[in-house]
């Protein structure tokens, strides 16, 4: 058990080393003010009370590109994570990242990053049917143009647990 015993002049510790009564208020001053700005870390590490940023699903208001022809609207799609390419991660998101849920009719350019070689990256409905293949592991442009109906994407090793939806107006 450790014991530390004052003296008239300093604090004597187990280890023999001493610290005089001065050296000691300093460092109990400067006790407090360290416990509160760790606490204030730790509170904003955590994140409080802020509102919840999760992501809401997006609908993609029409732009001037067509069918007919002007510039396609970019899509991402993804299979896996960063993290963990072989995650059964599949998703499909908006130019700002939100997942797309409604679509107005147009010509789009989805960009896919097939990141594991466990999955595959399936767009399909009305006549769209475009993949990327297992075990390909790569960056691929797919430019089609999405007719009013419902479309899936989806890993066809996976297609139980890896599919979304969308709906073209």
């Amino acid at each position: 058990m450790r014991h530390a015993w004052a003296t008239k002049s300093r604090l004597v510790e187990p280890d023999h080393r001493y610290l005089s009564f001065l050296q000691e208020d300093r460092l109990m001053r400067k006790l407090p003010l360290g416990l509160a700005l760790a606490s204030l870390a730790l509170a904003a590490a955590c994140g409080g009370d802020s509102p919840d940023t999760t992501a809401e699903p997006t609908e993609i208001e029409p732009t001037a590109a067509s069918p007919a022809g002007g510039q396609a609207t970019v899509l991402r799609g993804t299979v896996g994570t960063a993290a963990d390419p072989d995650a059964p991660v599949i998703t499909l998101t908006d130019g700002s990242g939100q997942p797309v849920t409604t679509l107005p009719a147009g010509q789009y350019q989805v960009q896919v990053s097939d990141l594991s070689a466990k999955h595959n990256f399936h767009l399909k409905g009305g006549t769209v049917d475009e993949t990327t293949t297992v075990p390909e592991v790569a960056d691929t442009t797919f430019n089609v143009t999405l007719e009013p109906g419902g479309y899936t994407f989806l890993c066809d090793p996976h297609a139980a647990k890896m599919v979304g939806q969308f709906s073209v107006t």
